[in-house]
Parts: C-alpha cells; structure tokens; sequence
C-alpha cells in the first residue's frame, strides 16, 4: 500500500462507505450478467468450487465427506440459481415458447425471461466476488454450519433443484418439442465464451 499515492490508499480504506461506489459496483455487475451466458456463470461456480475443494482438503485437512459437504454447502445457492436460469432459457427460449404468440405478449415473455436468467447471473458473480474480494478471510473460515443437520433453506434448494433438473429432463415432452431442440437450447446457454 505504501506505494500507491495517497488518494488511491484513501479511496481503497474508504469504498466501503462511497454510495457511488456501490451503484457503480452494481452497474457494473449488472452488466456483466446481462453480457455473459449462464456457461460463464458455470465456470465461475466451477471455480468456486475448486477453491473450497483447496479450502476443506487442503488448507483445512478435511476428510473427503467434509470437503464434499463443504463444497455443497458453499455452492448450493449458486447450484440453484444456475439451473433456475436455465429452466427460464430453455422455457422462455423465443424459438420454442414464441411461434405462436402476438408481438406484445412475445415482449413480455422475453422480458420475463430476462429478468429470469439475469437474477441468478448477477448473484452468482456476486457471491463470486465476495468470496474473491475477501479470499484470506473465506479461506481461514469454514461454513458455520458444517458438520450440522441441512437448513430448511438447503432443503428448499435440494427440492429446487431436483425439481429443475426434473423440468430440464422432461422439456421436450412438456414443450412438444424435439430433445435435439431443447439440447441446442442449452448448448447455445453454456458455452461459457457465448456473449
């Protein structure tokens, strides 16, 4: 820090409590989830959880039950959100829910699907960020509830879960569409690099 000039040691002590930083943060975040497909939100899941496979394993000594339940516990939100936003691609998608719809209501149902990929995508790069932010701290600290019954919140994503992994399976019967279509759908979704 001592090589930094004073106003950008001023401003690293001091963001925190800048409101414009925190609008700009949320713009910017906002903007990359919007950019990006959910594959790169994948990825960043992916690397989450490498980092906690370090944290437990490694930096902790767990054995593997621990580490693996660790890793759950830690990315099981972001689990959720990711295959939520695919239900909403897959669902919502213009070239299966469309066809058959006037203008207006084609608007509404892309908007909805906006919103309902956008969301998950822009709280996973959160809680990406927060762990990158603070990497010291998220690595010396296990999750509090490690070695303890599931909460009634990591239930409801299990069920969550199971449930859009359910609708994921059965797309193209519940669409009446191909499984090749609902298959270039989710292709098209998880290429990480897609913008």
């Amino acid at each position: 820090m001592k090589i930094l000039p004073q106003p950008l040691r001023h401003f690293a002590h001091q963001h925190d409590d800048l409101p414009a930083f925190h609008a700009g943060y949320l713009v910017l975040t906002l903007m990359a989830a919007a950019m990006f497909s959910l594959g790169a939100f994948g990825l960043l899941i992916l690397a989450h959880m490498s980092l906690d496979y370090v944290k437990y394993r490694e930096y902790h000594g767990y054995g593997w039950r621990l580490t693996f339940e660790g890793m759950v516990r830690e990315s099981l939100i972001d689990v959720t959100l990711l295959l939520i936003g695919l239900v909403f691609s897959v669902y919502l998608h213009h070239s299966i829910a469309f066809p058959g719809i006037s203008g207006l209501m084609r608007a509404e149902l892309t908007v909805v699907r906006m919103f309902g990929t956008l969301i998950p995508k822009m709280k996973i790069l959160h809680n990406f960020l927060k762990v990158v932010a603070h990497v010291r701290h998220y690595m010396d600290h296990a999750h509090p509830h490690l070695r303890q019954h599931w909460s009634t919140i990591d239930r409801v994503c299990f069920w969550s879960i199971a449930f859009t992994l359910f609708l994921l399976a059965f797309a193209a019967p519940i669409l009446h569409v191909t499984y090749p279509q609902v298959q270039a759908i989710l292709f098209e979704e998880l290429i990480p690099w897609m913008i």
